[in-house]
């Protein structure tokens, strides 16, 4: 299984829920689905995982997993279900974590002397 098609078609499903026209527009799910398998945050894989255990539990064909996800038996999966919503909200905030969060300098307080 691609990891980063599914992730793509997860965060386009997603994005599909909760983003207006100029927010759809401006998002770009192939490119984030890269950023979240290339950062191997343990959170993604748990999300990939989930999603594609409850697809397959569905009875939904696995190939269907890397191509655009649509229709009433794809909305049957995540309808109600709050856990893999959580989920694909998982990879989002992980991507955003994975590029935004720097390494926090340590400092040493001037009092603090630094000599043992």
């Amino acid at each position: 299984m691609n990891h980063a098609r599914i992730t793509e078609q997860a965060l386009r499903y997603r994005n599909a829920m909760v983003a207006d026209s100029y927010t759809a527009g401006r998002f770009d799910p192939a490119e984030v689905a890269c950023i979240a398998v290339e950062c191997a945050d343990p959170t993604i894989d748990t999300a990939i995982r989930q999603i594609a255990t409850a697809w397959l539990d569905a009875g939904l064909a696995p190939d269907r997993l890397t191509e655009l996800w649509d229709g009433p038996d794809v909305d049957a999966v995540f309808r109600g279900n709050a856990d893999l919503l959580d989920a694909m909200d998982n990879i989002i905030r992980a991507v955003h974590r994975a590029q935004f969060s720097r390494p926090r300098r340590r400092t040493v307080s001037r009092h603090h002397s630094t000599r043992f």
